[in-house]
């Protein structure tokens, strides 16, 4: 019991030293916490909140690495999280020791690598094995989930393409099947069924179930989705044809175990100097509109203590894919519908919490579909908004230029000869915050990162115009990085005690430019 109490108190000194950016004496305490209440999973989440921020360099401290392979397969810490230390840690080896780094070869199977040192080896580790077979098996399976987790954005030359055209593969050779894998789907492969079935009790049993068994159950799901309504405009249509060919973001594990708490409590959390008044604790019915491949309606649904929640989307593709990891993960208080958000209206109920992040700027009218969910809101409910910040999208502008004046097309073949062009244009610091980005390092992230067919962007004084019209009340934003923003902000205006002043937020944002590089997220309340 001492234990668990002095890991608590670690942890919260922890976070409070990361709201100051003081990351190396935060793991500090994070790790000393691990070590005596690892059954903790809140401290786990804590870990990979932290470790993310840290470049590693061999010889890692035995305690750090005994972490991050027990975080590797820890649901309350998202795999994504772990990528820069591991990625770090293995390209501090000599070349030819990189891909034999055991934590970068689990990392690879979930979770997108975003280095592009990395991506030239494995690139070039994928041309040894399909010329000379001299790759170690383990190491090319994982190149293949590598290769499947980005869509196979690596580049490779019309000789590698017409060998692998001609590849005979059997399941009985887990080599060719491996080396297929790495430069198609296995569920290409004619009698894939089959195939997977041969390889079920084998090395390649994880291949074959990410690259067949899984893709067949997402298109089997999602013909069975019920619809609420198709999509009435040419713009909507056009989004969801993207998102029928690319559903976004593929994730493949995220955290998954919240210390969950019913929606009054996490608002008062959020927002504690916000009036909340008439704010209750009962089981919340939340809609998650524009809800892609499932993870902000699993979050959700893990995040709300005995919610209900209802996602809706209109792409079918995205759809199977959200249901299929939402089985996946045994969670049984979500349920998905195609639907277009100006259509909601046929539901005829009302949801405590609607969210809507990083579906309003891809509308026709960003301001119409917002309005269509503000309806749906109860009175003295809540509405969590994700919106593209003008400021901080400056270098996705910048890169969609590049893009216009060379003509790449949204193809897959088009976004790989994106992806080198921008890589190759050195000196243009805009072009390379861009392949900072996560998106720049799959197809489907590219696409809807560089190539969307409708983007709006904003600044807050439109936001605050369009919250005005709707009378709704802004209540603050939600940060992903720990509250660095509002620490920093903080600082700069001590006397806007709320954080909720959107004209002081706009001079911030003028300040700092790249304070909303992600998106604006934020909570607005709808008045009884």
């Amino acid at each position: 019991m001492n234990n668990r109490r002095e890991a608590l108190e670690l942890a919260a000194r922890a976070k409070a030293l990361i709201a100051q950016s003081a990351f190396a004496p935060a793991l500090g305490e994070v790790v000393r916490a691990l070590e005596l209440a690892p059954e903790i999973d809140a401290l786990w989440a804590q870990f990979g909140e932290v470790i993310r921020f840290f470049n590693f360099r061999q010889p890692l401290d035995r305690r750090l690495r005994i972490l991050l392979d027990r975080a590797l397969e820890h649901p309350a810490v998202d795999p994504g999280d772990l990528a820069r230390p591991i990625t770090s840690l293995a390209l501090s080896q000599p070349a030819d020791g990189v891909l034999a780094e055991p934590l970068l070869l689990r990392l690879m199977r979930d979770a997108v690598i975003r280095d592009e040192r990395l991506h030239q080896l494995l690139a070039a580790a994928r041309h040894r094995a399909l010329e000379h077979r001299s790759v170690p098996l383990e190491t090319l399976s994982a190149i293949a989930h590598q290769c499947f987790n980005t869509e196979y954005a690596l580049d490779e030359t019309p000789a590698e393409s017409e060998r692998c055209a001609t590849l005979r593969v059997q399941a009985s050779d887990h080599y060719a099947c491996a080396l297929y894998a790495a430069y198609r789907p296995l569920h290409t492969m004619p009698g894939s069924e089959r195939i997977a079935q041969a390889l079920a009790d084998s090395p390649l049993a994880s291949l074959a179930q990410r690259q067949i068994v899984e893709p067949l159950e997402e298109r089997e799901l999602a013909a069975g989705i019920a619809s609420l309504g198709e999509a009435a405009d040419p713009v909507s249509a056009a989004v969801r044809a993207q998102y029928e060919e690319n559903p976004y973001p593929r994730w493949l594990r995220t955290q998954s175990i919240f210390d969950a708490a019913p929606l009054g409590a996490v608002v008062r959390e959020i927002f504690p100097a916000a009036d909340l008044a008439r704010v209750n604790d009962s089981p919340a019915s939340i809609l998650v509109a524009g809800c892609g491949t499932g993870q902000n309606a699993i979050i959700a649904a893990r995040r709300f203590a005995d919610a209900n929640v209802l996602a809706v989307d209109l792409s079918r593709a995205s759809l199977g894919y959200a249901m299929r990891k939402t089985r996946e993960l045994a969670i049984r208080n979500i349920d998905y519908r195609q639907a277009d958000i100006l259509a909601l209206g046929s539901l005829g109920k009302r949801f405590d919490l609607v969210e809507a992040s990083g579906v309003l700027h891809h509308m026709a009218d960003p301001f119409a579909g917002w309005s269509a969910l503000a309806k749906r809101v109860k009175p003295d409910g809540f509405m969590r908004i994700g919106l593209y910040s003008e400021r901080g999208r400056r270098a996705i502008v910048h890169a969609r230029e590049f893009i216009a004046r060379h003509g790449f097309e949204p193809t897959p073949s088009g976004i790989r000869r994106c992806r080198a062009a921008i890589l190759a244009a050195k000196g243009d610091e805009l072009l390379a915050s861009v392949t900072r980005n996560e998106d720049f390092y799959s197809l489907s992230g590219c696409r809807d990162l560089l190539f969307h067919v409708q983007e709006h962007r904003f600044q807050l004084p439109q936001i605050a115009a369009m919250i005005d019209r709707l009378g709704l009340r802004f209540l603050g934003f939600e940060f992903p990085d720990s509250g660095i923003s509002a620490a920093r902000y903080r600082a700069r205006f001590p006397e806007d005690l709320a954080l909720a002043d959107l004209g002081k937020w706009d001079r911030y944002e003028e300040e700092n430019p790249s304070a909303f590089a992600r998106m604006y997220q934020f909570w607005v309340r709808v008045p009884a």
